[in-house]
């Protein structure tokens, strides 16, 4: 009898291990069940960037927004002034339309101002209270994380061929990841939908490079894709080229055959969804850009560093110097320049996306007259973005056994490609080069702002290259060594 059961749960571990749809469901079972205990016993984060989040959603679903210089909950414009891009307070409005309950529980909203040690002021507090439901937003996010998990499952099974890596990497780098479960996903930020976008992306790429013939309705889908992926966080500006450049090596290639309709396919989804935004701001805020935010991004790589006076307009050093004898908070904070805001718009006279604008013009000025900080600023954001993020709360303890292994998934897959280029697909290749320009990108004009969290979007794509790039070389390894 012994025997029997022993080898009828061996055959059934034979058949899980060997089947990966079967392993598909055990491993979107086993992620569920920390997010499940998530939604039960956590509340939804909010931060300066949340609220200003919820103020383009409100102003996309028309509602009246006055106009405040400086949001105190949000650190920004409250009726925004071009400061964010729309797709993620789009989805919000669209999880508050969907909830079955409308509003936030009060017990919910004094839990939030309880751990984070603010008051959320009246007029979030409306809102909150009567039309939006960030305990769904909460729970969808949850979703979105047992998606990513999906999708980097199927990615790293369709690159490697190899069921353990691709149920394991899956597992520790988003499914069981507590940076997930128990951090961003709970967060209103747009990370979780970044990295779920960017990975359909990816996912969607690969099924056209596997595909014998390109239907031009899926390069429609994947350069909207893109567009998307890009007004959802600018950061990722260079995902909307990327199918288009994925395109244009296939006809370098000689793989795929020239067409104008598939050119027109992948470069007018981007063009008229960012197009669209940058003319929007343009005609509502004369702001030609994506985002107002790009100006005191730029000049974060000085205030970071405490070097205010390499700004060589002395209305802006005499703001900031002001601003920090009244701002207790503001003192070695890098984000003196974004409070600073209502007295720049003040002393300049003019509104903030001509402060903005103006402000990348002295960034610029900053850079050329003191390359060096701007240098020392870009390789202390490059360490901090390489460096695995710390677990939260209850989990910190694990994160002397996970950063070795966490810096391993950065820095790995980069580093072996680089070296050895030709040994990888010319996929791989597309993606490491979008990687590093991608991160140089973010690096050179946001990397004196949040490092940390521009590197948690860039998580996956650099695991799943490390993972990639290793197993290769394994089985290269393996197979000389079988040949001797």
């Amino acid at each position: 009898m012994k025997v029997m059961m022993k080898q009828i749960g061996n055959s059934l571990i034979r058949q899980v291990t060997n089947s990966p749809k079967t392993l598909l469901a055990l491993i979107i079972l086993l992620v569920s069940f920390p997010r499940i205990y998530a939604t039960f016993r956590r509340v939804p984060n909010l931060t300066p960037d949340s609220f200003s989040y919820l103020n383009l959603a409100r102003i996309l679903r028309g509602e009246q927004v006055p106009h405040l210089p400086m949001d105190p909950n949000a650190w920004a414009p409250r009726d925004d002034q071009g400061y964010r891009t729309p797709v993620y307070p789009i989805f919000l409005n669209t999880i508050f339309f969907l909830s079955p309950k409308k509003g936030t529980e009060e017990t919910i909203l004094q839990r939030i101002q309880r751990h984070k040690g603010f008051k959320i002021d009246t007029w979030h507090l409306k809102f909150l209270r009567e039309k939006e439901n960030l305990k769904s937003v909460q729970i969808v996010q949850h979703g979105l994380g047992i998606l990513s998990t999906a999708l980097l499952f199927q990615l790293l099974l369709s690159l490697t061929g190899n069921l353990l890596i691709a149920f394991t990497g899956a597992l520790l780098v988003i499914g069981w990841n507590p940076n997930w479960f128990w951090g961003v996903e709970l967060s209103i930020w747009t990370e979780t939908l970044t990295v779920t976008l960017l990975l359909t992306l990816l996912w969607e790429l690969y099924r056209l490079e596997q595909s014998q013939k390109i239907c031009p309705r899926s390069l429609w889908w994947v350069s909207l894709l893109g567009g998307l992926l890009a007004l959802t966080r600018p950061q990722f500006i260079l995902a909307a080229i990327l199918p288009f450049t994925w395109w244009v090596y296939k006809v370098i290639r000689k793989t795929i055959v020239f067409s104008w309709h598939n050119v027109v396919a992948l470069l007018l989804p981007p063009l008229v969804l960012i197009g669209g935004w940058i003319i929007r701001n343009g005609i509502r805020y004369g702001f030609w850009g994506i985002s107002t935010v790009t100006g005191f991004n730029l000049c974060i790589h000085f205030t970071a560093m405490n070097k205010i006076d390499v700004f060589e307009d002395i209305i802006l050093k005499q703001a900031l110097s002001k601003h920090l004898s009244k701002c207790p908070i503001c003192v070695n904070s890098r984000f003196v320049i974004i409070h600073a805001a209502p007295d720049l718009i003040t002393e300049w006279k003019l509104p903030f996306p001509a402060v903005s604008k103006k402000l990348e013009k002295e960034a610029f000025k900053a850079i050329i007259n003191h390359l060096d900080i701007f240098v020392k600023s870009i390789i202390k954001a490059t360490i901090t973005f390489f460096k695995p993020l710390p677990f939260p709360g209850g989990f910190a303890p694990f994160f002397t056994v996970w950063f070795p292994f966490g810096l391993l998934l950065k820095i790995g897959g980069l580093m072996l490609i680089l070296f050895m280029l030709k040994r990888f697909s010319y996929f791989i290749q597309i993606l490491t080069v979008f990687s590093i320009a991608t991160i140089s990108l973010t690096l050179i004009v946001a990397g004196g702002a949040e490092p940390d969290r521009y590197s948690f979007s860039m998580e996956p794509l650099l695991a799943l290259l490390t993972f990639v790039t290793i197993y290769s070389l394994c089985v290269n390894l393996w197979i000389v060594k079988k040949n001797k």
